[in-house]
């Protein structure tokens, strides 16, 4: 689902765990600072005055992402990228560096143990104030760079606004979850509707299409979930038996960013290289394609997170 990259799922991993993509195959890094002391580190005073290729060829760069899926697959899925970057970057080494959640890649980068921060959406928002951090550039999914979260009922309920919530049943996708909850979350409270007081009842179904599924079966009055979640009853035609009762903003997909110290010249070329990944390029296509549903990227620029801001300022005011 798109919004499953954007925000913190539940992870499977214990603990933050560190793993090196070599050209060769993978090892593991023994939890050992990404940089080592044999490698070339990028700190703007120890850069030679070189070409690029000269200048980072001994260099490690890390990579920050969180644990979404199992360790070991999401090595694999990150294979393809991890060379691509390590080829087009010319440097020594290109490391995948997995957290259990985004708190622990935040912290990473403000260390400095990792260069490149695959962030959420909400995470930047909470973060960049805080944090120093360079932003790069946005996946594009399903041909666009944002998507909506929406409001779900029967349209036979007799429910036409969302103040007429209260007192009703409702399905969430799960807490971390920008679409299927988080967002959705906003528009309630906005709309004067307490979601942790005013309901009849609540539930987490974890999946979208579960909370379309029960929604349309009357099982709960109405639901938060992904613009697109309706397409995926099977019976088609079902889709008009539920009525949208509010729609977010467009919510921007996660932001890459990396470490403020970096040098000027590799960032601009860190950026570059993920600009030139197409999933319509034949020879990108097996790099993307355990991206999570990646089919390139654009420049990011912090006012497309302005949006993501407001609701972070209004959740926390709720705290």
């Amino acid at each position: 689902m798109r919004n499953l990259f954007f925000i913190p799922v539940r992870f499977l991993l214990a603990a933050t765990v560190a793993v090196t993509i070599l050209a060769a195959g993978c090892g593991d890094s023994g939890g050992q600072p990404p940089l080592a002391t044999t490698t070339k580190t990028l700190s703007t005073t120890t850069i030679p005055n070189a070409t690029a290729g000269e200048a980072y060829h001994d260099t490690v760069l890390t990579m920050g992402r969180i644990g979404f899926i199992n360790a070991s697959d999401l090595v694999v899925k990150h294979e393809g990228l991890l060379k691509y970057l390590k080829d087009e970057l010319r440097v020594k080494e290109v490391r995948l560096v997995l957290a259990t959640d985004y708190n622990g890649i935040v912290n990473k980068l403000s260390r400095g143990e990792i260069d490149i921060a695959w962030l959420g959406t909400l995470p930047y928002a909470e973060n960049k104030d805080k944090v120093p951090m360079k932003l790069l550039v946005k996946p594009i999914r399903f041909g666009t760079t944002s998507y909506r979260g929406i409001i779900i009922t029967r349209g036979d309920s007799g429910i036409r606004k969302l103040s007429e919530l209260k007192g009703k049943k409702f399905a969430w996708v799960e807490k971390d979850s920008a679409s299927g909850y988080i967002f959705p979350k906003a528009l309630l409270i906005e709309a004067g509707v307490d979601p942790e007081k005013d309901f009849a009842g609540a539930i987490f179904l974890k999946k979208h299409d579960s909370v379309v599924l029960n929604v349309l079966l009357g099982k709960y009055d109405a639901g938060a979930c992904y613009d697109d979640a309706r397409k995926t009853l099977r019976e088609k035609g079902k889709s008009d038996e539920l009525t949208i009762l509010a729609t977010t903003q467009d919510i921007p997909n996660e932001p890459i960013v990396c470490r403020p110290d970096l040098p000027e010249d590799m960032a601009e070329m860190i950026k570059k290289a993920f600009l030139k990944l197409k999933i319509e390029d034949p020879k990108f296509k097996k790099v993307l394609e355990g991206c999570t549903d990646v089919q390139g990227f654009l420049p990011a620029a912090d006012s497309d997170y302005e949006y993501t801001r407001k609701v972070y300022g209004l959740l926390k005011s709720r705290e």
